[in-house]
């Protein structure tokens, strides 16, 4: 009897260590994000021709930039931040196009936001590791910290070296602080996995290669052109 009380406890016990174990799961809930590197709409090559608005050729050689501090906020408007959600996008490695939230349940999300560039905090803490590591060739130095989105590339209406064009947006110190945050709407739908588009055609809407071509340091060139990075991002249909 007592083999057989002793055997019934044990199965009790595993029984209700897998139902725990189911529910952990039932409340776990992992968002799939792809970015889409786009200009005018299609698909970004490495060294392809594109024409800017402007009309000039251009080639783009690099593009990396960070998506940082995750939130979501479902249709009660109730905010769910994603803890350590830095990410160095690179445009021409496609491991760094996917990526998951990891949320504790699931939602109709109306919301989500996230940084264009790095915190300040991460900043202000130096240089880092995994996506933040400088080995990425993302960082300036402790002055002025990362960089937060790369953009290089050449154009014949370039009058420099090669005809490259190199734009390096970074900087966070006030008043010239380049890091944007941006909402995109989800239209309250319960949403496994968001396509996230990327068209690097409206950064250069207002720029003239001929004359403005380079951008290495953080100053009011920087900043402005950083007000354009929330026009790139849309929910891909």
């Amino acid at each position: 009897m007592k083999t057989a009380g002793l055997l019934a406890l044990f199965i009790f016990t595993l029984c209700f260590m897998d139902n725990c174990k189911a529910q952990k799961n039932d409340n776990n809930h992992n968002i799939a994000i792809e970015i889409l590197p786009t200009f005018k709409g299609k698909q970004i090559l490495k060294n392809k021709w594109y024409i800017t608005l402007l009309g000039d050729s251009i080639q783009i050689s690099k593009l990396r930039f960070y998506l940082t501090d995750f939130e979501l906020f479902n249709t009660q408007d109730k905010r769910l931040p994603i803890p350590k959600s830095t990410y160095l996008i690179d445009a021409f490695n496609k491991q760094t196009l996917s990526f998951e939230l990891h949320t504790h349940k699931k939602h109709n999300f109306s919301q989500i936001t996230f940084k264009i560039g790095v915190d300040e905090k991460l900043h202000d803490a130096g240089a880092q590791s995994g996506d933040l590591d400088p080995i990425h060739g993302m960082y300036w130095a402790w002055q002025s910290g990362y960089i937060n989105f790369k953009l290089e590339g050449e154009s014949p209406s370039c009058p420099t070296r090669k005809n490259k064009f190199s734009f390096h947006i970074g900087g966070y110190k006030s008043p010239h602080s380049t890091t944007r945050n941006h909402t995109l709407d989800l239209k309250d739908r319960l949403s496994s996995s968001i396509k996230i588009e990327v068209d690097i055609s409206v950064f250069f809407k207002d720029i003239n290669l001929s004359e403005r071509n380079q951008i290495m340091i953080p100053g009011e060139a920087a900043y402005q052109q950083s007000l354009k990075f929330p026009l790139l991002f849309s929910i891909s249909k």
